[in-house]
């Protein structure tokens, strides 16, 4: 409110009332005509100039483009700067967890059955601005960089702040509207979620984004199935978070594991906030993991 405040005046800063520091405006940034790598709080230029972006950033912004060149016949998703106009884009609310881990595997597979619709893929992570970690799942943004550099799959990450005053879908907006600004003329933009079977999620995501596509790959898919697929990758699967007595933070998801959770009365894939994981992509090589 401040900024928008300021904004409003024609201010190049305004006082941050918590640190008592000067703060400089969307306004003063466009008179200044290029980012200047700081990591600024109103970045209008998507923090393009930032070196440690992970560490830095303040606005919404690549951590990661994709490879600048790659050999391998089969790199399925282009790099930013290589996405041409006109292109189907899929963005994935990615947490850096096993569920996230498996829609991935899940559109490798849909790309590669279906070549009428050549999409591309972006993984979208929100994180707290202060901590640097994804809420809940307990993971630091720098591990979900290192997943998607393993991948090869371009990272957009959006920092939430509680004293913005922003909401988290004005946030997501801003996310998207950066990823508008630098693929040119998308044909069609669609999000998608990992969910397993929460219908309460599910109805929410409708209400509030469904101006978009919206896409639920793993929606009602067996454990089983989902149990199969994450064995066939040859990744670790680690729990980064665990909140009911019986699991521990720290332990492998496993079959077993799985078996043992859900006869204490849990969710076997921790959809009840029971457990949040980590999905330790590097453990497997890149082929191996994305099931090529």
């Amino acid at each position: 409110k401040l900024h928008e405040q300021a904004g409003a005046e024609g201010k190049d800063v305004y006082i941050d009332p918590k640190t008592g520091y000067s703060v400089f405006t969307e306004i003063a940034h466009k008179k200044r005509g290029k980012c200047c790598g700081s990591g600024c709080r109103h970045c209008p230029y998507n923090h393009i100039n930032v070196k440690d972006k992970a560490n830095k950033i303040q606005q919404p912004a690549f951590l990661y483009e994709g490879p600048e060149k790659s050999n391998d016949e089969q790199h399925l998703f282009a790099s930013i700067p290589t996405i041409p106009p006109n292109s189907h884009i899929k963005v994935l609310f990615h947490s850096g967890g096993k569920d996230s881990f498996l829609t991935i595997r899940k559109l490798v597979k849909e790309k590669l059955q279906n070549e009428q619709d050549p999409f591309h893929l972006i993984l979208l992570t929100t994180f707290d601005s202060s901590t640097r970690v994804i809420a809940h799942q307990e993971i630091p943004i720098e591990t979900v960089l290192k997943q998607a550099q393993h991948l090869e799959i371009p990272l957009l990450a959006i920092p939430l702040s509680r004293c913005s005053g922003e909401t988290y879908l004005s946030r997501i907006q801003s996310g998207l509207n950066a990823i508008q600004s630098r693929v040119p003329d998308i044909s069609k933009l669609t999000l998608v979620f990992g969910d397993l079977h929460l219908d309460h999620i599910r109805e929410w995501r409708e209400k509030e984004l469904g101006q978009y596509p919206l896409e639920y790959p793993l929606w009602k898919v067996s454990y089983d199935d989902l149990m199969d697929d994450l064995e066939k990758s040859k990744i670790r699967v680690v729990l980064s978070a665990a909140t009911k007595d019986g699991v521990k933070e720290g332990t492998v998801f496993t079959r077993n594991f799985r078996n043992v959770v859900e006869a204490l009365g849990m969710d076997g894939f921790g959809e009840n906030g029971e457990f949040h994981s980590v999905a330790e992509v590097w453990a497997a090589s890149r082929k191996e993991a994305l099931g090529l």
